[in-house]
């Protein structure tokens, strides 16, 4: 129970009064003073005796149609999707039902996310609700930012019928939602295995097979398919019969390696190298699950967290819901990372390494040993250096000074033969990848 401005006033009055009865001896001031704090007492105690439970259970383990609620206030939520991207919005519906037979003053806020911005409608009201009446409160959010949240809890205060005591109690009810990194789509990432495996898949290797773009001609075998008869070279060629062959379409293993460590979110909270990293990763996973590659996942922190390689919808999923809860924290090595999971990989594969190469002396010994084993190795390095700069957060000389040990890091590497992009801020995903691979 809280007072309000009002109660401390009748209070400040009638203890004023009494003192002043006393002094004066005056009875009347006295009385008056007293039945002042009497009434007060009586409100003070009817208010705290009134609305003051509340349920600590989550929204989905109420029964369908309850919500959670103080003794006479219930609260109900749903929201539009418990799944997006980022960007997007999510609508939030609040119902609030009074269940007593007293008119009800309440005060309501619907607390979200900090990172959230309610851009429709609004998540507080302040409103009388009358005996058995309910009420609803729409908003909607935009979710700017990858991560796990969850809305609430509902913070409710309810005053007497005089508006001298209210009490606040927060409602334990809360709904979680996921958002995930928002993707581009790529037309061409320009990775191809070295050492692609037999599976039929959606990336052409100069082997003839069962797949889509023409390879050569040959004479007819019997058991040839007629539909690869083709009729103008045969009628070309003085009688003999001629076939097309084709490229052998085949899957490749594919692997994302996503520096988490806390180097990684210097910059702004919407713009600095883990955010660009995941978006990349998404985008990635997305474009090669497409042509039915096999995508394996990485990413270390202070820890090495890792998915294994899969195809198909479902391993999309997965793979965006180790990139929406993607920390940025601890310093763990990248040579560390490559010692783990090289015995497990195919040589040849592609290995995409989303880092912005700072803090760690070990980068070039672990691209080096991925080099040796024949791996295909392709660096998209987001710039921290360029988010600080942006953000005025990093002057000029620091600026140049720290660019140009970047650059003689890059340089290394591609003098190992791996394919590096300094990825700059505004550059599209696309953009980098061509220039990585050189075209």
């Amino acid at each position: 129970m809280a007072w309000s401005r009002k109660s401390a006033m009748f209070a400040s009055l009638a203890i004023a009064l009494y003192l002043l009865g006393l002094v004066l001896r005056n009875q009347q001031l006295v009385t008056v003073a007293v039945v002042l704090l009497s009434f007060l007492t009586w409100a003070a105690f009817m208010s705290n005796h009134a609305d003051v439970s509340s349920s600590g259970r989550r929204a989905e383990e109420e029964r369908k149609n309850e919500g959670v609620q103080l003794n006479s206030i219930v609260a109900l939520r749903k929201i539009s999707s418990s799944r997006i991207f980022e960007d997007g919005e999510i609508e939030v519906t609040l119902r609030l039902q009074n269940k007593s037979n007293l008119p009800k003053i309440v005060e309501v806020r619907d607390r979200v996310p900090e990172v959230m911005r309610v851009k429709k409608g609004a998540n507080y009201v302040l409103m009388e609700l009358g005996p058995q009446r309910e009420t609803t409160i729409s908003y909607t959010i935009e979710t700017p930012l990858r991560g796990f949240y969850t809305i609430g809890p509902v913070c409710i205060r309810i005053q007497d019928a005089f508006g001298l005591f209210h009490n606040e109690r927060e409602v334990n009810l809360y709904d979680d939602f996921l958002v995930f990194p928002k993707m581009e789509d790529i037309k061409d990432a320009l990775i191809k295995s070295r050492v692609p495996k037999i599976f039929t898949g959606a990336v052409n290797i100069r082997n003839p097979g069962e797949g889509s773009n023409f390879y050569n001609l040959r004479e007819y075998i019997p058991g040839d398919p007629m539909k690869k008869v083709n009729w103008a070279a045969t009628a070309r060629s003085g009688g003999k019969m001629m076939v097309n062959e084709y490229e052998r379409d085949a899957v490749s293993d594919i692997i994302i390696i996503i520096d988490s460590r806390s180097v990684s979110e210097t910059g702004p909270v919407s713009r600095n190298s883990l955010v660009y990293s995941t978006r990349a990763a998404a985008s990635l996973s997305q474009y090669f699950l497409s042509r039915r590659d096999s995508v394996g996942l990485v990413v270390y922190s202070d820890e090495i967290v890792s998915v294994d390689r899969d195809t198909g919808k479902k391993q999309l999923y997965v793979l965006l819901t180790k990139l929406a809860g993607a920390i940025a924290k601890g310093n763990t090595p990248l040579k560390v990372v490559t010692n783990r999971i090289m015995p497990h990989i195919n040589r040849g594969s592609p290995i995409i390494i989303l880092s912005p190469l700072e803090d760690d002396s070990t980068i070039v010994d672990a691209v080096r040993d991925l080099r040796a084993r024949n791996f295909d190795v392709t660096v998209l390095s987001p710039s921290s250096l360029e988010f600080e700069f942006d953000a005025k957060r990093l002057d000029r000389t620091g600026y140049e000074v720290l660019k140009t040990e970047r650059d003689i890091l890059m340089s290394e590497l591609r003098g190992l033969g791996a394919f590096v992009m300094d990825w700059e801020p505004d550059m599209m995903l696309n953009t980098a990848l061509a220039g990585a691979r050189g075209f």
